[in-house]
């Protein structure tokens, strides 16, 4: 089932409620499914360890076991193919940057422990970090293994104590101006 094929009335026989319970709370289909895939990857918080390392191969573990996952797998299922939608792309957007902002956190806490030289690029690591094992995940559908993750990982973080990820390439806008 993807995101045309959704329908509120379903979701409330699922549920039990009336569909008027559902749109009270929300008030369109895309504000429904964007609440059910932020509470899915709320889920999915950056860890502390204690080391930039560590955080960043356990929240890929995390993550990828979590879209290896049969819940995982129905999400991406649902929203890829559909992303000519706006209404879908919408609601990417908005995930990716909530995601997005998350997956920094671990490698400022990096920056501010001295793990990474200052004026290292948060946006940029975590964009060679996990852009590599996100479309490993999506294109075999497998979780990925503790020892791709930590290569990846491994090198990034080289390049980056090496002073190579001191550039702002971020592709958002909106964490450029701090937001």
């Amino acid at each position: 089932m993807g995101y045309a094929a959704l329908r509120v009335e379903e979701v409330a026989v699922r549920s039990g409620v009336n569909k008027t319970t559902i749109y009270r709370r929300w008030p369109t289909k895309s504000a429904l499914v964007a609440a059910a895939l932020r509470q899915i990857t709320e889920e999915q918080a950056a860890p502390d360890t204690g080391t930039l390392r560590g955080d960043l191969l356990e929240h890929i573990q995390s993550m990828s076991a979590w879209a290896s996952s049969p819940v995982g797998r129905g999400v991406l299922r649902m929203m890829l193919p559909e992303r000519v939608d706006q209404e879908v792309e919408e609601i990417a957007r908005n995930l990716r940057m909530e995601n997005y902002a998350r997956r920094m956190e671990p490698i400022r806490r990096g920056i501010a422990r001295g793990e990474l030289p200052e004026g290292t690029s948060a946006e940029l690591v975590v964009e060679l970090v996990y852009s590599p094992i996100v479309t490993y995940i999506m294109l075999t559908n497998e979780p990925l293994t503790e020892e791709h993750a930590a290569a990846i990982v491994d090198v990034v973080l080289a390049g980056a104590r090496a002073g190579a990820a001191s550039r702002d390439l971020s592709i958002y806008p909106r964490d450029k101006e701090g937001g």
